[in-house]
């Protein structure tokens, strides 16, 4: 058995599972990359770890410092463990949608959290973002800056997708994930498609998100949406959207329905955010059906801290109704 020096040793070379209980015709190779298995529960726990890492290391992050960073929740909570491995304090900055399991987590992690009202344009000075900038500098703090900081893209690029490559004896065809920075899809894909330039990269987008409509050269319709954690109403610096060959809205319904279907066919708990991003790659499949492809799905976070959400019965009887 192999011994860790730390808890960050354990973030990354999560498992590729093939699901072929939600995916029974087999016409494709259907696996699931579970990132909800990392430390913290997420995918950004590799971002977390990786940014405090450098950040400490080219001295943007000195010795006790404060770190603060604007969040959809899983950052936070990735950050909230590296700076209590690191001896630093942490400051998270959020909108009111971030569920309400995820801020206790992050408090409980040892972060000081503020929730903020959300739907404010990423130009407004109240936009969560620039509420995060401007703490960071009246507290004298480390800014993280997931949606701009190139650590976050590394972090992928080096290690996400190398991991997907070999899990995959270089078979892979298509990934697919959802984009909060657009560090996952952007990083890991840059990497996939250098090793093999057919691969095909596609984002999973909720719709009420502008991004896919923005890739697909359409006009956007913002709106509202219950899936945390993916799409936005801004294009992140971290995102290439050049990279990307394919955009494929999910509806709520759908992203729930297919995170409670996950759980029931194949006993993996994922979030909405896994929903929504398994059922991208579950109606690329059926787009797709002249060939057979071996498609990625990259399940971001854990059902464990949706549990009085999407797997809250009289939760999902109240918004599901009037969901889009």
């Amino acid at each position: 058995m192999e011994l860790l020096n730390s808890i960050s040793e354990a973030v990354g070379n999560t498992p590729l599972v093939r699901l072929d209980r939600i995916n029974p015709d087999k016409q494709h190779n259907l696996l699931a990359k579970c990132e909800f298995m990392n430390p913290g529960g997420s995918v950004k726990d590799r971002i977390a770890f990786y940014m405090v890492e450098q950040a400490e290391r080219e001295g943007q992050l000195k010795p006790g410092q404060l770190i603060v960073e604007a969040t959809g929740g899983n950052t936070g909570i990735g950050l909230a463990l590296a700076a209590k491995l690191t001896g630093h304090k942490l400051v998270t900055v959020m909108t009111e949608k971030v569920g309400k399991e995820k801020v206790h987590m992050m408090q409980v992690l040892g972060a000081e959290t503020i929730v903020v009202p959300g739907g404010k344009l990423i130009d407004d000075p109240e936009h969560f973002i620039n509420q995060g900038r401007r703490i960071a500098k009246e507290r004298d703090a480390w800014y993280v800056d997931q949606f701009e900081n190139k650590h976050n893209l590394d972090a992928h690029y080096k290690f996400t997708g190398p991991e997907i490559w070999k899990q995959t004896d270089g078979t892979v065809d298509v990934l697919v994930a959802g984009i909060g920075t657009g560090g996952t899809l952007c990083g890991a894909g840059r990497y996939l498609k250098e090793m093999k330039s057919s691969i095909k990269l596609v984002l999973a987008d909720p719709i009420g998100s502008m991004l896919a409509d923005w890739h697909n050269r359409t006009e956007p319709h913002p709106a509202s949406y219950l899936v945390e954690g993916i799409g936005g109403d801004f294009i992140a610096g971290n995102v290439d959207m050049s990279l990307i060959d394919s955009a494929i809205y999910v509806d709520d319904k759908t992203s729930i329905e297919t995170a409670h279907q996950l759980l029931e066919k194949e006993a993996i708990f994922g979030g909405s955010s896994s929903g929504c991003v398994l059922a991208a790659a579950m109606k690329f499949g059926e787009r797709n059906k002249d060939q057979a492809l071996t498609i990625v799905a990259v399940l971001p976070d854990t059902g464990r801290l949706y549990m009085d959400t999407i797997f809250n019965d009289v939760w999902l009887a109240s918004r599901l109704s009037n969901a889009i």
